[in-house]
């Protein structure tokens, strides 16, 4: 197709369809390419960085946002990653680990016996002396982009020296705060593919401030990189280790795809190499989102599994992909969306305490651990692979009301900045949107999801504070290399108080059509009828009926020889439904049954 007509076809889809604002209108393939070229994307140039994360046209933007309130704070929050103090200096902690999993013991030298006492007391060490956690200013796989984020905001050549450092310790095989993360010998391909996304990051930014020499041997290091079995660039390219539905795949498969974006057509990179694997490298991006993920953003493990697959540098990687080569694998179709916003969605949040029940699947320590690598950097990296700055003020709204943004103050670790990574304040600040107004969610995030691929559902009756409430079901087994089981009740979090109603053994039947504020009505597959009512009409905030087999016996009524049975959450659930003839009146709603399904009056 002629790349005009093609990009005709795109604008009346966005106008007809509300692409920009996330609309359940996309819950269907919309039939555009995947990935999409962005519209008037300039290509690199030759020898340009940065380009993964944003281009030096951006660079304008970004200096000025550093002299905002907000950029401030994220910045001081960066250098205190980098060095525990203001970032000028280079770390004097580093993991001594010989090989992964060996234990986060402080090296020998500079700074280990107050790093020994500090982390002793903050986390006393598990047996053996392992898992020992690191001082805040350990050494890092992402502490070279930390530099480089400074030296692109500065220009002050003493940050891309710092970097230069930084990326030397890593090609000699110092370890991660986390011993699991190394440029050398990491702990196998889902540990190989982080550890080159995030270092390949530190390249990018600091490209321009290194001599020929350094950026091209740093290069042929990324372009022959082969570390042991299944460790390989192009084997992790290719996610030739694990499959889509292992935690796995997403870090192995996404972070090598950084790295090859970084050093495309640079000296020092073989092009008859990595040439091919662009190509091959679009189609891996989309297996891990249809294969191991859904259209909902469920993943085949579960939760906190699918946190690994999906934040760890995945997302990222899309964003790269964006930004370096015009490639949108975001906009075109809700996989990508709902792998960052359905955190959101299922979470209520509690003074920046977020409630997420229940917990599926293997690895639920990862949810919302934002601490770390797992599970850190929802927000930030969220923002990153938003679809429209609609979403990314909603996010903002999230972030805000949840109580996060006081409690991150509060602590020092502004901006989604708890993580001890320095990359994950770089992408605090590149992607928080400073100065566009918050937007409650409402209409942007849809109040309600379906995975088809994993049968799995959720709704939420309104985005406003704690006392919101959140109902999801998994209605078939998934299986990666850990599996979850499907759920034959609604799981629901009503203000805090956890419950499951209703029998829905075989999942439900018929299209997925929720109306705007989330409010659905479903046939399931043995006879029974739900009907999710968020209106508010009935006087209660969220209002359930089931009518058939499923239904439970208590809070039930008669009418028209259809049994049907209520339950009202929320704050005002105190309301009383009466028959009237052969329709339920509760409140200023009706309910009725026709043809095998609830009828909704309002």
């Amino acid at each position: 197709m002629h790349r005009r007509t093609l990009l005709k076809i795109l604008t009346a889809m966005v106008a007809t369809a509300t692409l920009a604002c996330f609309s359940t209108a996309l819950a269907a393939d919309t039939g555009a390419p995947w990935p999409s070229d962005v519209a008037d994307f300039r290509a690199l140039a030759p020898g340009e960085h940065p380009r993964l994360l944003f281009r030096k046209s951006d660079l304008p933007r970004l200096r000025q946002k550093a002299a905002t309130p907000e950029g401030q704070a994220i910045l001081k929050r960066l250098r205190a990653t980098l060095d525990a103090k203001n970032g000028d200096t280079f770390p004097t902690v580093f993991n001594g680990s010989s090989q992964a999993y060996e234990g986060n013991r402080p090296a020998a030298g500079a700074g280990a016996a107050d790093a020994n006492r500090e982390s002793e007391t903050a986390n006393p060490p598990k047996a053996a002396g392992k898992n020992t956690e690191l001082p805040l200013g350990a050494f890092t796989i992402s502490h070279a982009a930390g530099y480089g984020l400074l030296y692109q905001l500065t220009g002050e050549k003493k940050f891309a020296d710092l970097g230069k450092e930084a990326m030397q310790k890593a090609l000699a095989g110092v370890r991660d705060r986390d011993d699991r993360y190394s440029f050398r010998k990491p702990g196998g391909a889902l540990r190989c593919g982080p550890s080159l996304g995030w270092t390949a990051l530190g390249y990018d930014l600091c490209y321009d401030g290194w001599d020929p020499e350094f950026r091209q041997k740093v290069a042929e290091e990324f372009s022959k990189y082969n570390e042991g079995p299944h460790c390989a660039i192009e084997e992790c390219i290719l996610g030739k280790r694990q499959h889509p539905g292992s935690n796995h795949w997403g870090m192995e498969v996404g972070g090598s795809a950084m790295a090859m974006l970084a050093i495309l057509n640079d000296p020092g990179c073989d092009m008859k190499k990595f040439g091919p694997l662009v190509g091959q490298s679009t189609q891996i991006m989309i297996r891990n989102m249809t294969q191991g993920f859904g259209d909902g953003g469920f993943f085949a493990e579960g939760d906190g599994a699918g946190s690994m697959s999906s934040h760890i540098v995945f997302l990222t990687a899309l964003q790269a992909w964006k930004t370096a080569l015009g490639k949108d694998f975001i906009s075109p179709r809700l996989n990508a969306q709902w792998m960052a916003n359905r955190w959101f969605l299922q979470t209520l949040a509690r003074d920046g305490q977020p409630d997420y029940h229940p917990q599926r699947g293997a690895y639920p320590q990862n949810i919302w651990g934002r601490g770390g690598l797992s599970g850190g950097g929802y927000f930030s990296i969220g923002l990153g692979v938003a679809a429209s700055a609609d979403v990314q003020a909603a996010i903002a709204w999230y972030y805000n009301h949840g109580g996060f943004a006081k409690l991150d103050a509060k602590n020092g670790t502004p901006f989604d900045t708890p993580s001890p990574y320095p990359h994950h304040a770089v992408l605090a600040f590149v992607n928080w949107p400073v100065g566009l107004p918050e937007k409650n969610p409402a209409g942007i995030i849809p109040n309600a999801l379906h995975d088809s691929k994993w049968g799995f559902y959720a709704w939420r009756n309104r985005w406003s504070d704690s006392g919101d409430v959140v109902i999801s079901i998994l209605t078939k087994n998934t299986k990666g290399n850990y599996s979850c089981k499907a759920e034959g009740s609604l799981s629901i979090n009503d203000t805090g108080r956890k419950l499951t109603w209703g029998k829905i053994p075989r999942g439900f039947q018929g299209d997925f059509k929720p109306a705007k504020d989330g409010s659905t009505v479903l046939p399931t597959a043995d006879g029974s009828c739900l009907a999710i009512d968020f209106s508010q009409a009935s006087g209660a905030e969220a209002m359930l009926v089931m009518t058939g087999p499923g239904a439970p016996s208590d809070n039930a009524v008669e009418a028209g020889g259809v049994r049907f049975s209520f339950l009202f959450l929320g704050k005002r659930a105190d309301v009383k439904p009466t028959v009237d003839g052969s329709k339920v009146k509760v409140g200023g709603q009706t309910v009725a049954f026709q043809d095998g399904l609830i009828i909704l009056g309002k």
